[in-house]
């Protein structure tokens, strides 16, 4: 056959590529025979690393087996006992390392810079932690899931490791031209950080098309001494590489692609946005959300010149804004994490604006949090609990449980309670103030009402997985009326501190940001749950109390010293006196009706063909009763009739 003939091809998706889309193509007859591999070279994936950043176990001479850095220039692959060894260059050289998948650590540009487990001895630090450390040190650095931050210092103090030298350089590998290019740390994160990252590039930060493109001034500053040089394996850079004007593209690791050899080198300065000689945290900020983009630094350019404390200004923040979202730069949780004012008496925390972030919906995302608690105290269909600021603070970030916050502050007021409310607190008052002290639940009709005031809220201003939790506990509470669980006021006390503390291990997921975990609290919502098993124990516990109670000496005497009634004349109904609910609790049932206690006593019950006068209790004889029932019986009936003397009697528990 023709030797140019074209072969269809596939991408093996292996090692590095094991995740890629798949990929086909076509190639000639002649490049295929001439760059055959074996099918088990081919599946470990061992050429997939070459050019890429790795973090390696290595026993360098005269030390432990400890974690170093460096970059892959190559490989060898034996068939016949299907092993390959890496071929890396380190900052102190060449060293080959056996190639084994589980074991291998492939990294960001960023993260291969900033080095955190740089040095640390294996016996220490196990690869798991490594891989932990590398993924904490890389989302805080591209902002995935808080804030970004160029300050390789604050990355790595954050996380418990020692400070990074920017001005060390590291081997990266060109692909392009096969060769190793001494880089400093310092341009590979700025380059990662502005570049690769679209965000404006500061006046003073040079850098070039690629991320080889070292200025010469970091090359002369950070290239090591002679002694220390490899020119072997580490060329000297060429000093005469020009700064290109910064284009915004996609990178991947390290830029492979042929896009940068046609790009004639020239000697053109970054442009820069003038701006204020006074930069606060919040203007940096924003400055570093602009990414560039000359339309967004000439809004942030006329919001300092109307300043900060006018409707204008709140005006250019909401343009700038949709701009971003409808460009794809941030998403509607970034935008009101950066949406709020200094001057306002409520200032968020971060974590609270991290939790917020995760429950606003699109309607309310550019809302300041003050505004935010305007609206809820404006809104009164939409928002029908007291709005005290403290309340709409908690509302705002979730502060359930040990943070102060109940479900009974949610409880519908009516418009005389709120008149009441204006003239006892300070409604305006929106910094630090206590929440108002909740009240206590009368029953579950209350803590239901609550419930459905809260959802409300809920329904208007945050996302559908709050709603959905919260109708899932309205059911939850449903089901325990209907079994008769809660039957008093302490008892509902205790399924409201039950209610607050799964919206406080909600709210904790929400501030670790696993707002995966966050969406199945409704699991917990179960009588078999561990945590509404401590509910019930509870009430337990508040029934044996009231039995021991009831089941003490009165001071008129014991039951054998009273006299007993003399107005038998009188219907039963009239000298009934009432039984204590927990009594009542542990009577027997037979056909949805609890046992009659006279029926089976020495005084017997008068009711006729086998009925008792009262329509809700049965005559039957149990197999077991309660030591708490048979006292009661014996105290206020005289003790149990001979027929019923052989029923079992059972400890309390």
């Amino acid at each position: 056959s023709d030797q140019a003939d074209p072969v269809p091809v596939a991408l093996v998706r292996s090692g590095r590529w094991k995740d890629v889309d798949a990929q086909d193509g076509a190639l000639t007859r002649s490049e295929i025979e001439a760059r055959g591999v074996s099918e088990t070279e081919a599946v470990s994936g061992i050429g997939t690393y070459v050019g890429s950043c790795m973090c390696v176990a290595r026993i360098p001479p005269g030390v432990t087996k400890r974690w170093d850095y460096g970059v892959v220039v190559g490989y060898t692959w034996l068939d016949t006992t299907s092993t390959g060894v890496l071929h890396l260059v380190f900052s102190d050289g060449p060293e080959d390392i056996p190639f084994d998948e589980d074991s291998v650590m492939d990294l960001a540009p960023e993260t291969y810079a900033l080095r955190p487990c740089l040095h640390q001895a294996v016996c220490e630090v196990m690869p798991r932690e490594v891989h932990a450390l590398h993924e904490v040190v890389y989302k805080h650095f591209n902002g995935l899931g808080r804030r970004s931050s160029r300050k390789s210092a604050s990355i790595l103090q954050s996380a418990g490791l020692t400070a990074v030298d920017e001005a060390t350089s590291v081997p990266l590998f060109n692909i392009a031209t096969a060769t190793v290019v001494s880089v400093s740390i310092k341009h590979i994160l700025d380059f990662s950080y502005y570049q690769s990252g679209r965000r404006r590039i500061p006046a003073g930060v040079h850098i070039g098309t690629t991320i080889f493109d070292c200025p010469p001034t970091l090359q002369n500053a950070s290239r090591p001494s002679p002694s220390q040089q490899t020119p072997a394996v580490l060329p000297p850079v060429n000093d005469t590489v020009s700064i290109a004007e910064p284009i915004p593209f996609s990178m991947d690791q390290l830029d492979d692609s042929d896009a940068d050899d046609g790009a004639a080198p020239t000697t053109v300065v970054p442009p820069t946005v003038a701006a204020p000689a006074v930069l606060g945290k919040r203007r940096i900020s924003e400055l570093d959300a602009a990414a560039g983009d000359a339309e967004f630094a000439r809004l942030l350019a006329l919001r300092e010149t109307v300043g900060a404390n006018s409707a204008l200004a709140q005006d250019i923040d909401h343009l700038i804004s949709f701009k971003k979202i409808s460009r794809g730069l941030n998403t509607s949780g970034d935008l009101a994490a950066r949406t709020f004012d200094s001057s306002s008496s409520f200032r968020p925390t971060e974590t609270q604006r991290l939790v917020h972030n995760q429950l606003v919906n699109g309607t309310f995302a550019t809302m300041t949090a003050q505004r935010l608690i305007d609206i809820i105290q404006i809104r009164r269909a939409d928002f029908p609990f007291l709005p005290h600021p403290a309340t709409a603070r908690g509302f705002y970030s979730w502060d359930f449980g040990f943070l102060g916050l109940s479900i009974m502050h949610f409880g519908m007021v009516t418009a005389k309670s709120r008149r009441d409310a204006a003239r006892t607190f300070d409604m305006s008052n929106k910094g630090r103030a206590a929440p108002p002290k909740c009240p206590a639940p009368d029953g579950v009709s209350s803590i239901i009402s609550a419930i459905d005031c809260l959802t409300t809220a809920v329904n208007h201003a945050y996302q559908y997985y709050v709603t959905k939790m919260l109708v899932d506990l309205r059911s939850f509470i449903l089901e325990v009326a209907s079994e008769g669980v809660v039957s008093t006021a302490s008892e509902a006390q205790e399924l409201v501190y039950w209610i607050d503390g799964r919206f406080e291990v909600f709210r904790s997921h929400l501030a670790n940001n696993n707002t995966s975990v966050a969406r199945q609290i409704s699991t917990t919502f179960s009588m078999t749950d561990l945590s509404f098993v401590c509910v019930l124990q509870a009430i337990n516990r508040s029934h044996l109390s009231m039995i021991t109670f009831s089941t003490l000496p009165s001071r008129g005497g014991t039951a054998a010293s009273r006299p007993r009634r003399v107005q038998a004349s009188q219907p039963d109904e009239c000298q009934r006196q009432p039984v204590p609910s927990a009594i009542v609790k542990a009577l027997p049932v037979m056909k949805r009706k609890r046992l009659c206690m006279r029926h089976i006593s020495t005084e017997g019950c008068s009711g006729r063909d086998g009925r008792c006068t009262v329509s809700y209790r049965a005559h039957f004889k149990p197999l077991t009763l309660s030591t708490a029932v048979v006292d009661f019986i014996n105290e206020r009936f005289g003790g149990l009739a001979a027929s019923f003397s052989d029923i079992t009697v059972e400890e309390t528990a």
